[in-house]
């Protein structure tokens, strides 16, 4: 009997020293995983859904990796310029940007400005997310640069705000046929003058800051630049006609230091990129209802919008993706624009 109580006593004892030793063990390897304090810069104030967005981000992928990761998000440009932030990226100085990256790191972020790269939010989601010919091209820049594409945010697509149309017909309004007299402020891009300019439009550049005044003044008649939702919030007093040609979608490439996402454990990694990819969807699905509550918003303030049809609208991008894009070959490349003319079925000039 003693016998048996003496072993059952040496069993016990191994299992409580095993039973420690595990949780032991357990324990120092929690204390061995790294902890990382990253910085995100954000160009949109705190309250833009994008911004929301990128909070959100942040606190799941603080309580899916326990705490490990934890990111501080910095609207409002708060760490510089976004042309300045990108290269702190690249450097390693700043962790993540959710910002457009300059032509001065790769001329082929250009490509970003062309027209109609999609033409419809369900375009977007099938033309700048993995697996596309966008997503690989700002992967290739972003990976070159030493940085990661994590996501590519969608902030509207470009329409025409005007103080007056010479028609409510958006096929005649689009027309490069017709020449209009109306003088278009565009932003101090080519691409945006050949757009305007191929819908028969006479074109001025005109500082943003200043657009307001201007088309006040009559200096200019209209302006391209904007979405829906950006004509309603910040001309909805100046302009009264909006043509809705989603002309260019205006993205946020989100881009990560290359060598500090290699250096987190696989885990921390998968959780960094699915997170900032689900944001990405989730702020199409919320700009895409944003957008049409400024269209509606517009209407009711008896701002006219011209609408197209689902045939218009595909008219209109097949003539300005053959136009505009072959046009851009001097300042892109012959070999980039048939590349994407080959990604996208359109004629080669």
């Amino acid at each position: 009997m003693r016998k048996i109580y003496r072993r059952t006593l040496v069993l016990v004892g191994i299992v409580i020293c095993l039973l420690f030793a595990a949780s032991f063990e357990a324990m120092a390897g929690e204390a061995e995983l790294p902890f990382y304090k990253l910085r995100l810069s954000s160009e949109y104030p705190p309250e833009n859904h994008q911004t929301v967005a990128l909070y959100d981000a942040a606190a799941k992928i603080s309580e899916l990796t326990d705490g490990h990761v934890t990111i501080t998000v910095y609207p409002n440009l708060q760490l510089g310029d976004y042309t300045v932030v990108y290269g702190q990226v690249m450097t390693g100085d700043i962790d993540i940007t959710a910002s457009p990256i300059s032509p001065t790191y790769d001329q082929r972020i250009e490509i970003l400005n062309l027209p109609y790269l999609a033409s419809d939010f369900n375009e977007f989601r099938k033309n700048f997310f993995p697996g596309s010919f966008i997503w690989d091209l700002t992967s290739d820049i972003n990976e070159k640069n030493g940085t990661t594409l994590l996501g590519i945010f969608n902030a509207g697509f470009m329409g025409i705000g005007s103080t007056s149309f010479p028609s409510e017909a958006f096929a005649e309004l689009t027309d490069g046929n017709i020449q209009k007299d109306v003088l278009l402020r565009t932003p101090a891009s080519r691409v945006f003058v050949e757009i305007v300019s191929a819908m028969g439009y006479r074109t001025t550049t005109i500082p943003y800051a200043e657009l307001y005044s201007a088309l006040q003044a009559g200096v200019a008649d209209g302006w391209i630049g904007g979405s829906a939702l950006v004509n309603w919030d910040g001309f909805r007093d100046v302009i009264k006609c909006f043509l809705d040609a989603n002309a260019v979608n205006e993205c946020i490439p989100i881009s990560i230091n290359t060598k500090l996402l290699k250096s987190m454990p696989e885990d921390y990694q998968k959780v960094i990129t699915s997170t900032f990819l689900e944001m990405a969807n989730r702020v199409a699905d919320e700009r895409q209802q944003q957008e049409e509550q400024a269209v509606a918003n517009m209407k009711e303030f008896n701002i006219k919008v011209i609408e197209p049809t689902d045939e218009e609208l595909a008219a209109l991008r097949d003539r300005i993706r053959e136009v505009v894009w072959n046009k851009m070959r001097d300042s892109l490349g012959d070999p980039l624009i048939d590349t994407l003319c080959d990604a996208y079925g359109v004629p080669k000039l």
